[in-house]
């Protein structure tokens, strides 16, 4: 798909879909290959109607604090160089061409709490992030807002940096602006299970909340850039039309989508559903996340998807959404 984005895009613009979230990995033994890929992908995507929105993978992600023995000393001033270089070089090639990147992923979910554990229900604070990993990531993050803030003032332009969170862990943003790492739009990734309303979002043990309100308690416009149904992690997901979890999928899609397309509360500029299609290689659940078993298989939920995106349905398709009630 990396290498040839073209039957991808196609699939898109016939579904009215508009945006394509793509990894970029800044390491020595990919730095040779990512430009190429990339400018590849623009070209086309400029063809096809779609906006791209990278992902920054750094070295440190893979345990790497010297950047492939650049910055020998392996600290925090290091992980900011590693940071800061990497991301001038690389956004700067294409500062006329994307306007906005985002700084990592999931970055949130390195932070332990007491218990060992993730911190599902908790993280609201900045005060739980402060940890050497997070320090030491906020080191990276801070070198790369820095740089793309370096490329604006060089060339006049607005290119925007987007910071990504999960489930309740909104005190990593806070932990980031805090450390001195300037976002411009929150990413937030949301999977859920049929009968959950964002309205009254699940938090721990601390009182439900109205995910919408809290996003907008950031005055930054959202992307939604990984939402699909929470079924799709039980083990009983069948992954067919008809399977019982499949159908509470797809009831649960349709009223996620709806619920985002409602609110009022915060500006959401586009939702990204993980991911277009299934891959098989991998382990359960993370094959069958997609929207089409493959280029050729769709599956009900894209239908679903695309009817909210404006994209076009057979009769046969549109059937199957009426049937279901959607």
């Amino acid at each position: 798909m990396r290498k040839d984005p073209e039957p991808v895009f196609r699939v898109m613009k016939e579904r009215g879909f508009t945006v394509f979230r793509i990894g970029v990995n800044l390491t020595k033994d990919t730095e040779q290959t990512e430009g190429p890929m990339l400018e590849n992908a623009v070209r086309l995507a400029k063809v096809y109607g779609i906006k791209l929105q990278p992902v920054l993978g750094f070295p440190f992600r893979w345990g790497d604090r010297t950047d492939g023995g650049r910055y020998p000393a392996g600290d925090r001033d290091a992980l900011y160089q590693q940071g800061y270089t990497r991301t001038y070089d690389f956004v700067r090639q294409f500062k006329n061409e994307i306007d906005q990147w985002e700084l990592e992923n999931e970055i949130n979910l390195v932070a332990r709490g007491r218990d060992d554990k993730r911190l599902f229900g908790s993280g609201t604070t900045a005060a739980e992030f402060e940890m050497p990993a997070m320090e030491d990531w906020a080191a990276v993050l801070r070198g790369a807002s820095d740089a793309i803030d370096r490329i604006n003032q060089d060339s006049g332009l607005h290119i925007k940096k987007i910071l990504n969170t999960t489930s309740t862990m909104f005190g990593f943003l806070d932990f980031m602006e805090q450390r001195g790492v300037h976002y411009d739009l929150i990413s937030y990734h949301y999977y859920e299970v049929l009968g959950q309303s964002p309205h009254r979002a699940w938090n721990g043990w601390n009182p439900r909340f109205d995910l919408f309100k809290k996003l907008a308690s950031y005055r930054r416009h959202v992307l939604f850039n990984e939402v699909n149904c929470g079924e799709i992690y039980k083990p009983d997901y069948g992954n067919a039309p008809g399977d019982a979890a499949t159908e509470r999928c797809l009831q649960n899609l349709n009223s996620m989508l709806t619920a985002i397309r409602d609110q009022k509360d915060v500006a959401i500029d586009s939702v990204s559903i993980y991911e277009i299609v299934d891959e098989p290689g991998k382990k359960p659940p993370e094959n069958r996340f997609g929207l089409m078993y493959d280029l050729n298989r769709p599956k009900v939920a894209l239908y679903l998807v695309s009817r909210f995106a404006g994209g076009k349905l057979t009769p046969a398709e549109a059937a199957e959404l009426q049937k279901r009630g959607f």
